[in-house]
């Protein structure tokens, strides 16, 4: 009868014991919702692409507890981080308040724009200058232009060996004005526009500031670029 019973008050310990690991268990945070967060943010940050990105998250420790979070987890990029390569991204559950970051790394593809020859300094791009190619861009760090559009016009400030990327860093609005060049030269006198022609002393694109020597007075006056070629005094 005393084994029974010490029987007894073993398996009602036991039972005490499960019972109070299970609500325990059910009051963490399922740490397989951390990384399922993540990879959905990760996954919307990059949807716009051709490519989905390639992610690789870094496991969380198993030993991690959190308290089970009442309200959906946040997924963030912390001041500062990228959304490709190596990263961290965050995780925040509002209530009650936690944050954890996860380690990520994303590979990144996409089709941007490369030299298709050698390219010159101060070069004038046109179409023939770039061809698409596919690319990892974490590997990038200087930049990359997808779009023909914003690299057509534009002057190289370097020279580009082919198949180098061409980066919007790499590229400049060519100048309205430019040096030894006869430009026209705008007063304006109340309703009254004169105009004469003058030599520009510098370059000067759109909206700066240029020197100019009137050729009938030889006079040097300042002015602002306004078009190609035309400068207005007075302003």
């Amino acid at each position: 009868m005393l084994v029974t019973h010490q029987l007894r008050s073993l398996l009602f310990v036991g039972s005490c014991g499960l019972a109070a690991f299970a609500m325990a268990d059910n009051a963490l945070q399922p740490l397989d919702d951390i990384p399922r967060v993540v990879y959905a943010f990760l996954t919307a940050q990059h949807q716009h692409r051709t490519e989905p990105p390639q992610i690789r998250l870094q496991p969380l420790d198993p030993r991690l507890r959190l308290p089970k979070c009442r309200a959906a987890l946040e997924a963030f990029l912390p001041s500062g981080a990228k959304n490709i390569g190596n990263a961290s991204i965050g995780v925040r559950c509002p209530d009650p308040a936690w944050t954890i970051y996860q380690r990520a790394t994303i590979h990144v593809y996409d089709v941007i724009l490369v030299a298709s020859h050698f390219l010159r300094r101060g070069a004038i791009l046109s179409a023939a200058d770039f061809r698409p190619e596919r690319r990892e861009l974490s590997a990038l760090p200087g930049g990359y232009e997808t779009d023909s559009a914003q690299l057509i016009g534009k002057q190289l400030r370097q020279a580009l060996m082919a198949g180098m990327v061409i980066s919007p860093r790499a590229v400049k609005i060519p100048p309205a004005v430019r040096q030894g060049e006869i430009i026209t030269l705008v007063a304006r006198y109340g309703g009254m526009e004169v105009t004469s022609s003058g030599v520009a002393l510098s370059d000067a694109g759109i909206g700066e500031r240029v020197r100019v020597r009137n050729e009938a007075s030889q006079r040097v006056v300042e002015g602002i670029v306004t078009d190609q070629h035309r400068v207005e005094v007075g302003k």
